[in-house]
């Protein structure tokens, strides 16, 4: 069985597997898709060092305040839970 290969990453860490794809998930953006492809570009951003310390210091902990809410947020009521849901980025 022969597994497809991304077409590149988002942010280093989102595969996708076309253009199209792409344009699926800037078309379909919601509140925790985005929270989350926030997170992951400025995980990105941090992790290669493009902040001050000082910066690194506060997004840091915004991340882990972002990514608290990202996995407590529910869409479908929009309200925060307890359910870590995932949000998969389209094939």
């Amino acid at each position: 069985m022969e597994s497809k290969q991304p077409l590149g990453f988002l942010f280093e860490t989102m595969a996708y597997y076309s253009e199209e794809s792409v344009e699926q998930i800037i078309d379909n953006l919601e509140l925790s898709n985005s929270l989350f492809i926030l997170s992951q570009a400025i995980g990105m951003a941090h992790s290669k060092n493009v902040f001050s310390l000082t910066e690194s210091e506060i997004i840091s902990k915004c991340l882990r305040i972002l990514n608290k809410e990202i996995y407590s947020y529910d869409d479908t009521t929009r309200q925060n839970t307890d359910i870590v849901e995932n949000n998969p980025i389209g094939e």
